[in-house]
């Protein structure tokens, strides 16, 4: 009995790590029969969510490219790095854009003090990357123990 406890403990403790996240998990496997539904309507919708705010919301700037906090955070620092001119992914920028997004990160990683603890730089793609917003931009995520799904 004492093993089943110390079993069902450590599942507890995986789980609120984030690493056996069933209902995130459920959420994947039902999205992805529409993932590239999404995909068309991403790149239908004109201007882009992401080109409709305002940079009273940005908190970093950089010539071409600013971030702001995530609307649904995954952790306590989760930031969108994004062009200011839409691009519909990764596959269609230049390096130097991205070279400039990534310093972006780095200097809000700094701000925000997560540089020296560790953080996550993610850039989504295309349907099975899960991208669902089609308009390039990279995911800061930090602030607590990151597993390898979340």
């Amino acid at each position: 009995m004492q093993r089943n406890w110390k079993l069902w403990a450590a599942l507890l403790v995986v789980f609120g790590l984030g690493q056996l996240n069933p209902l995130g998990r459920a959420y994947l496997v039902l999205a992805e029969w529409k993932l590239p539904e999404i995909k068309q309507e991403s790149l239908a919708q004109s201007p882009s969510p992401f080109e409709a705010i305002t940079p009273d919301k940005w908190v970093g700037e950089s010539a071409n490219v600013f971030a702001v906090e995530d609307i649904n955070p995954i952790a306590p620092v989760h930031l969108l790095i994004i062009p200011k001119l839409r691009i519909s992914n990764i596959l269609e920028a230049s390096p130097e854009l991205v070279a400039e997004m990534s310093a972006l990160a780095l200097k809000m990683a700094r701000e925000r003090g997560i540089d020296e603890s560790g953080f996550r730089l993610v850039i989504n793609t295309n349907p099975h990357g899960g991208q669902t917003v089609y308009h390039m931009h990279m995911h800061l995520i930090g602030g607590r123990q990151m597993g390898w799904l979340g």
